[in-house]
């Protein structure tokens, strides 16, 4: 790897990158240019490929008792899954002699081809701030009376995270998850043994209702949500011009 020829170590790269365009076409011959140049120099896609591999980071915005929403933590893996990357959470385990039992911080790691993983980020960060707000504009606007009520600000948060699930489940549809050659989930899965501890899957928090107002608020986070779009970058498009609102 080391003595090989930046520019062709710079033309294999070009052509994986390219394995990855939507394109069906273009990816076969991409992916077929950057076999031949690798077997002909030989060095491994996944050897190449390691050293793209990065992380990016950002915040949960509603991480409590060390585990995010059902809905925050479903709508991260689909943006991580639309973009090639793989999520995990990270939030403050407590040793057993701490005082602290529990924190409200923690984030949501994406790691795949570094620009991927930022550009995953971005989206995502961006998205739940959106549902955030629509949650909460839509549990004012229908269910303010009831917050005032014995146990309504309980049901009220069951409901808005009804809608918020709905919501991320009409984003959902609007995505395919990002097909990763072999050789790229191989080095993500190497990336992430290297460089985290692992040990089990964190769970999440789930309040999920199960009457008919459940699903009415499904509904209307699903109708919410039809006028958002989500678009992965076409050949390092700035991260700015994934995202928009149809009119």
């Amino acid at each position: 790897m080391q003595e090989l020829d930046p520019k062709i170590l710079g033309k294999i790269k070009k052509c994986l990158a390219l394995s990855a365009s939507d394109n069906p076409n273009e990816a076969a011959t991409a992916m077929r240019q950057a076999h031949a140049l690798m077997e002909k120099h030989g060095v491994t896609a996944e050897g190449i490929i390691m050293g793209d591999i990065g992380e990016a980071k950002i915040k949960s915005r509603t991480m409590a008792r060390n585990k995010p929403e059902q809905w925050e933590a479903y709508l991260a893996s689909t943006v991580g899954k639309a973009f090639g990357c793989s999520m995990m959470v990270s939030s403050y385990v407590p040793t057993a002699t701490a005082r602290i039992k529990t924190i409200n911080d923690g984030s949501f790691i994406f790691v795949g081809l570094k620009g991927q993983a930022q550009v995953a980020a971005y989206t995502a960060d961006v998205l739940v701030r959106r549902c955030k707000a629509a949650r909460g504009a839509w549990i004012k606007e229908n269910l303010g009376e009831i917050t005032a009520l014995r146990g309504g600000k309980k049901r009220a948060t069951r409901l808005g995270n009804e809608f918020a699930l709905g919501w991320v489940h009409r984003i959902a549809q609007l995505v395919h998850n990002f097909a990763r050659p072999p050789e790229i989930e191989r080095a993500i899965e190497q990336y992430i043994e290297a460089h985290t501890n692992i040990d089990g899957e964190l769970p999440i928090r789930s309040t999920r209702s199960s009457d008919r107002d459940a699903a009415v608020a499904s509904m209307a986070g699903m109708k919410a949500a039809a006028a958002e779009h989500l678009h992965r970058p076409v050949n390092g498009a700035a991260p700015q011009q994934q995202l928009g609102t149809s009119n």
